[in-house]
């Protein structure tokens, strides 16, 4: 039975639906597959992973197709990771490591993320789980040995968050970077694979707007879908850059409008 939310995405293999979303937590916790079918009939899935930077969702994309997933359009989340290039997931480079040899995607992103274990990690045996034992170690057999169920993707990958925004200050970069490698790979292979992609920025709880990050991101990404503004209450935020339950039932709700889902 699958444990994490990498396991449930293998587990998709061979199937099909409308819409797939990318991108990092503010993805995961803040778009519902279920009110995108109940609202329109249309099926999607949330493979939106913790921390993700762009390299992450170029994995993701690839394996995508490595796993036979199709899909009419994948909706990429994107905002001030663009700067990352550097940047990968701690947790899903946790949950893809014990698959370090099914395809040359994921040993890749492997050797990106931890380059100096990985020799160790790819081919001394158990050196991977010994290293990360608290998230692939005994527990995680434990729990496959009695079949314990995992929320991971009880809601096709969404997963709410509650509580309402307290306090707190969140401020965009100034400057957004040259360009992002990753970001390039994601286009070239779309455009190679003919898959249609279309980038959107998720919302933020804004404090001191003045920086002007999005708009600069707009000139780097053309027909970016901007709605980093677009929801004002408060009572839509869990902190400054996620949205809670009610939060993103309006997010999502909002996306079926503007996207014509």
């Amino acid at each position: 039975m699958p444990k994490t939310k990498f396991q449930h995405f293998k587990a998709l293999k061979n199937q099909r639906f409308d819409y797939v979303f990318l991108g990092s937590s503010r993805v995961e916790n803040g778009i519902s597959p279920e009110i995108i079918k109940n609202k329109t009939g249309k099926s999607s899935v949330n493979l939106g992973f913790q921390a993700s930077k762009l390299s992450d969702v170029y994995l993701i994309l690839q394996l995508l197709d490595a796993y036979h997933i199709s899909y009419k359009k994948v909706f990429i989340q994107i905002d001030y990771i663009f700067n990352m290039e550097g940047g990968s997931s701690n947790i899903l480079s946790y949950e893809i490591l014990p698959f370090i040899h099914e395809n040359e995607a994921i040993s890749k992103q492997c050797l990106f993320h931890d380059p100096e274990n990985f020799w160790c990690n790819k081919y001394l045996p158990f050196y991977r789980y010994c290293r990360t034992s608290q998230k692939n170690g005994i527990r995680e057999v434990v729990s496959k040995t009695i079949k314990k169920k995992s929320a991971a993707f009880d809601q096709l990958g969404y997963a709410p968050l509650s509580g309402n925004f307290v306090n707190g200050k969140f401020m965009l970069p100034k400057k957004v970077a040259s360009t992002n490698k990753f970001y390039n790979e994601i286009v070239s292979y779309a455009t190679t694979h003919r898959k249609s992609v279309v980038f959107f920025t998720a919302p933020f709880r804004f404090v001191n707007q003045s920086s002007n990050y999005i708009q600069k991101l707009e000139t780097k990404i053309p027909n970016l879908k901007n709605f980093s503004n677009e929801l004002q209450n408060d009572a839509y935020f869990q902190n400054n850059n996620h949205l809670n339950h009610t939060g993103a039932v309006a997010f999502t709700t909002l996306l079926i409008e503007k996207l014509n889902l």
